[in-house]
């Protein structure tokens, strides 16, 4: 994933609080693309390096552990942040204290051009047994309910999220679930 970084951190920077942080976590990659790939970017990152590979789980809870944010925003490296998507819960005050799991929509882009525009539905949430209503690169979810549900379950390396959702859905609820149509992110395959 070296060669779609420097786009990810860059989609990112510039939306950036005085607060707010970027953790990578590079999974002991074979392209050894290392923090000078982001040299631009290097003081507002934290870039943190698996010695082995350890797979999605493991190091997206090494993120989220390394984190001093009350609220993370998952982006996969070869995914971009949607303009002013931090803007949503920059102004977390306004955010009720029962949500925990925000969820938007999703710019999709498939060989290099432009699909569909994806978003979940509320009506999504009630269903959340039979698919999984969220992306993680179109979520946001506060930190200390990560941590209360007990991350991501490192036995699992595929729908790793939707087992993260239903435990969060069990632990606080449906009304834990924020649905918007704003977008987060685009999705590349």
């Amino acid at each position: 994933q070296a060669r779609y970084i420097y786009r990810a951190v860059a989609s990112a920077d510039w939306q950036l609080g005085p607060d707010d942080q970027i953790v990578v976590v590079d999974d002991a990659s074979a392209d050894q693309a290392g923090p000078d790939c982001i040299v631009p970017f290097r003081d507002r990152v934290l870039w943190l390096r698996n010695e082995t590979n350890r797979g999605v789980s493991h190091t997206r809870n090494r993120g989220i552990q390394n984190s001093r944010a009350e609220w993370i925003k998952f982006l996969d490296a070869d995914d971009v942040l949607a303009p002013y998507a931090l803007n949503y819960i920059q102004y977390a005050a306004d955010i009720p204290a029962l949500i925990q799991v925000i969820t938007g929509g999703c710019h999709r882009i498939f060989d290099n051009q432009y699909r569909v525009f994806l978003h979940g539905a509320k009506e999504d949430l009630d269903y959340i047994l039979n698919k999984n209503p969220m992306l993680p690169s179109a979520t946001f979810a506060r930190r200390q309910a990560l941590l209360d549900v007990g991350l991501f379950d490192e036995r699992i390396d595929f729908e790793e999220d939707w087992d993260l959702w239903l435990r969060i859905h069990e632990k606080f609820g449906p009304e834990a679930f924020i649905v918007t149509e704003q977008p987060f992110c685009f999705y590349w395959l």
